[in-house]
C-alpha cells in the first residue's frame, strides 16, 4: 500500500486545502490511503473518514492530528479525542498510547519549534525520515541515522500544504488496507521510504498563506 501520513487541509491554520480536493487528489495519484494531520485540531480528519463512508470512496483514511508538545511536534495516528497544546511530549504519547494510537515523530531535526530533535528519551513508534519540505536534505538525513540507530521503523510523507502536494513523499508498507493492519505493519518496520523534495516556491506560498492567516487572527 502508498500511504501519505502527514497531509494538511484548511483545518489548519497555514493551509488552504479542501479536505475534498484532498481525497480526490490522493486517489488521483493512486495512493491507497492518507492521514490528515492538522495542527491541533482532528475536525479534518474527522470531515476526510465521514466523505470516504459517504461517497464509498476506495481509500484508508487513518485518524490523525499533529500535536504542539513542549518541544515540538507530533504526528498522533489513531482514533482521539484530541490532545492538549504544549504539553510535555512523552505525556501526549502515554494518552496516545492509551488510545491505541501510533506516535510518529515528524520532521525531527527541521528547527524549532517545530521539532523534537533526538527522541531517544521519548517513546515514539516510528520516526518520519523522508519529509518532502526539504530544502538541503539535511534534516531527513539526520532523521535517517537516528532511526537507524533507535531501530525505529521509518516512515515518508509529504507534510502538503497545497493539494498538489499530496503524496509527493509516501510510505509503501507491507499491509492490508485496515487502520489495524497498517498500524502493526509500521510497527513490523514493513515499510519503504519513497518521494522528492516540495519546491520551493511552493514552500514560501504556504508560509505567505500562514502569516497572513496569524495577522487575520490579530485583528
Amino acid at each position: 500500500m502508498r500511504l501519505d501520513l502527514h497531509v494538511h487541509s484548511c483545518y489548519s491554520k497555514d493551509c488552504a486545502s479542501p479536505v475534498e480536493s484532498i481525497l480526490s487528489q490522493a486517489c488521483n495519484i493512486g495512493l491507497d490511503g492518507i492521514a490528515i494531520c492538522d495542527h491541533d485540531t482532528i475536525e479534518g480528519s474527522l470531515k476526510a473518514q465521514r466523505l470516504v463512508e459517504e461517497h464509498s470512496i476506495d481509500l484508508v483514511v487513518v485518524p490523525g492530528v499533529e500535536v504542539t508538545t513542549s518541544r515540538g511536534h507530533l504526528l498522533v495516528l489513531g482514533d482521539s479525542d484530541g490532545f492538549p497544546k504544549n504539553k510535555d511530549p512523552q505525556d501526549i504519547i502515554k494518552q496516545a498510547h492509551a488510545q491505541d494510537c501510533l506516535v510518529v515523530a515528524p520532521h525531527p531535526y527541521k528547527g524549532y519549534p517545530k521539532s523534537l530533535g533526538d527522541v531517544s528519551g521519548l517513546d515514539v513508534d516510528a520516526i518520519e525520515t523522508l519529509n518532502s519540505r526539504f530544502i538541503l536534505g539535511r534534516f531527513n538525513t539526520l532523521a535517517v541515522r537516528m532511526a537507524d540507530e533507535l531501530e525505529l521503523p521509518m516512515l515518508g510523507n509529504s507534510d502538503a500544504h497545497f493539494v498538489e502536494m499530496v503524496g509527493r513523499a509516501y510510505s509503501e508498507i507491507d499491509s492490508e488496507p485496515t487502520v489495524d493492519a497498517i498500524f502493526k505493519a509500521i510497527i513490523s518496520g514493513k515499510t519503504t521510504v519513497h518521494g522528492t523534495r516540495t519546491p520551493l516556491m511552493v514552500q514560501f506560498q504556504q508560509a505567505c498563506i500562514g502569516a497572513k492567516r496569524r495577522v487575520l487572527d490579530l485583528l
